[in-house]
């Protein structure tokens, strides 16, 4: 029961990592605005870069909920006119519930986590950290055959991947946007998706890698032999 326990805490440790390195990359306005300036998108949209910077600054904000609109005119061709479309504004709403509950996820897993120390700090407080590394030794294998899958799916067919991942996560086709009527996959081309994506995964896995190096250190080094089986 101990060992399945501390599965558990495992797994619930990597959904944390997930999340996190989620929110640190995917909701960091800097990211972007990088890559903007080295794809130089604003002159290939014919926009300004302010124009185009304020644009992601007001998707991202509005999927952190803290702005309610995705309200923003910007100039495009010489003409004044709103960023985003009504199509792309009901998305957003998809997009934001996604990360929304992807936050509640994380933090319902953390306090999980909490109540897992608590349980073995009560139980057993000199094998505590011997059962939780075990635990994590024994998630990140499970992770590392979901990784190794869906690495070589990126790595040979990215598009193909971003498209069964949203057909998973949403219930409509609104995600299907027109680089010729809707400004967001313009300003967010799939080279950026790519990159983020990736830049995703490198933090997570490393992270867990971190975790990982640790428990293996302490189930050798530490940990005393048969101790899962008192």
């Amino acid at each position: 029961m101990k060992s399945f326990i501390s599965f558990i805490w495992g797994l619930m440790f990597i959904v944390c990592a997930a999340v996190f390195s989620i929110q640190s990359i995917a909701l960091d306005p800097d990211f972007y605005t990088t890559r903007y300036e080295q794809m130089e998108l604003a002159s290939d949209l014919n926009v300004s870069n302010q124009d185009l910077n304020d644009s992601i600054i007001v998707l991202l904000d509005y999927i952190q909920d803290n702005r309610q609109d995705m309200d923003i005119t910007i100039t495009r061709n010489g003409q004044a006119v709103e960023a985003f479309n009504t199509k792309e504004k009901t998305h957003m709403v998809d997009v934001k519930a996604l990360y929304q509950n992807a936050i509640t996820v994380g933090i319902v897993c953390f306090v999980f986590m909490i109540g897992i120390l608590v349980y073995f700090f009560v139980k057993e407080k000199k094998l505590m950290i011997s059962y939780l590394s075990k635990g994590m030794i024994q998630a990140s294998i499970c992770l590392g055959i979901v990784l190794l899958f869906f690495g070589m799916w990126i790595a040979y067919d990215f598009t193909g991947f971003w498209t069964w991942f949203h057909t998973v996560f949403f219930s409509n086709d609104l995600w299907l946007l027109d680089p010729r009527t809707d400004f967001m996959i313009c300003m967010l081309p799939e080279i950026i998706f790519n990159q983020l994506v990736i830049s995703i995964i490198i933090e997570f896995v490393l992270m867990v890698a971190i975790a990982l190096a640790f428990s293996i250190y302490y189930q050798f080094k530490k940990a005393p032999i048969g101790f899962d089986r008192k």
